[in-house]
């Protein structure tokens, strides 16, 4: 089972398998040197004994709570889950952590994705569901290099490709959609202008000679 750790230098929450447990490991993000231990066993205090209470959640897993995946799927070294705006690679197991470490659940919106590579699954090899993003250091290595991408998930058995091929389609089509323009507000037309302009004339705004002034400008 999955230890739930935190860093004592930025306070990022991560999951580790049971295997790092009394094991010195470095942050990714923030790079503090720190032993993995049990929640019960840190920084137990009177007011809290099992611990220092809970984490603060970010405003957008606050927004997030109780919303359900669409589809979620167990690969090779990680966990597939898709949501209606985003996707997230989560690694579990050891072959996770080995492969891409402990830096926790790659959340991917729609939004930022470019481009979704699919290889299907063989007798011999596994296959994987890559996602583009801007700025990303996606592997063009094939599934040897797939392995430590961390906008990768990897699957195995020829018996999944229909899935993962269900997921990608339902992911296309999303991505498609988040990708439209948004449909411009219409303009006003010339009636409506020189209507607003009659009624700051009404109202003692604008005088006779702005008001044929504004007038001759907006006819042209």
């Amino acid at each position: 089972m999955p230890l739930n750790i935190a860093c004592p230098g930025c306070y990022k929450a991560f999951n580790a398998p049971e295997e790092y447990l009394g094991k010195k490991v470095k942050c990714p993000l923030c790079k503090t040197a720190f032993v993995v231990q049990l929640p019960s066993t840190r920084d137990a205090t009177p007011e809290h004994p099992s611990g220092p209470p809970p984490l603060p959640l970010s405003p957008g897993t606050l927004r997030r709570k109780g919303a359900s995946p669409l589809y979620t799927m167990e690969g090779v070294g990680g966990l597939l889950e898709v949501f209606e705006d985003r996707v997230t690679i989560a690694p579990k197991g050891v072959i996770g952590f080995l492969s891409k470490g402990i830096k926790g659940t790659k959340e991917i919106p729609f939004t930022s994705i470019i481009a979704v590579q699919f290889k299907e699954a063989d007798d011999l090899f596994n296959g994987y569901l890559q996602f583009t993003i801007p700025g990303g250091n996606e592997s063009r290595g094939g599934i040897l290099a797939a392995t430590q991408d961390e906008n990768t998930f990897m699957f195995s058995h020829t018996k999944n490709n229909t899935r993962i091929l269900e997921i990608k389609e339902y992911i296309d089509s999303a991505v498609r959609k988040s990708n439209i323009p948004q449909a411009a507000a219409p303009t006003a037309t010339l009636s409506d202008e020189l209507q607003k302009l009659a009624q700051l004339k009404q109202q003692g705004l604008l005088s006779e000679l702005e008001f044929q002034d504004a007038k001759r400008r907006l006819i042209g």
